[in-house]
Formats: C-alpha cells, structure tokens, sequence
C-alpha cells in the first residue's frame, strides 16, 4: 500500500534527510564552537546519541501515523 514518488523519494526518505541535515548542521556547530577537542568529542557524541533517540521516535511516530492511515483506508472501503 505504500507508494513512493517518481524520484524514490517516499515519507522515509524524506525524514531521513531532515535528520541527516540536523545532524550535520549540529555537528559543524559544534566543531565550530571555541572549545577543547575533548569538549567537543564529548559533546558530539551526546548530540549523536540524542539525535539517534529522536530520529527513533520521529520513525516509530510514522509507522503509526501509517498503520493507522492504512487502516482507516481499509475501513472505509469495507464500508463503501
């Protein structure tokens, strides 16, 4: 039931490129920050982890917003 667009870019694809350009906009901004080396190792990889957290939820949160799209779809045609 799930289609993608002419481009091969569906739902997911998109998701994953705003998550992707989330990350490397937060990962410049810390590189670009004036702190230590280790600071900043330390910090990129709490935003790494976090951002890993979100990007989970955000695709849990889109598989149910689809599986239940799905079925309000097949409910309706049931009862047409």
């Amino acid at each position: 039931m799930r289609e993608e667009r002419a481009d091969g870019t569906g739902a997911g694809g998109v998701l994953l490129a705003f998550v992707a350009g989330a990350l490397a906009g937060a990962a410049v901004a810390l590189l670009l920050a004036p702190r230590s080396g280790l600071e900043t190792r330390a910090r990129l990889g709490d935003a790494a982890g976090q951002a890993g957290d979100r990007a989970r939820r955000a695709r849990d949160a889109a598989q149910a917003a689809v599986a239940a799209a799905e079925k309000a779809f097949r409910d309706a045609l049931r009862g047409a």
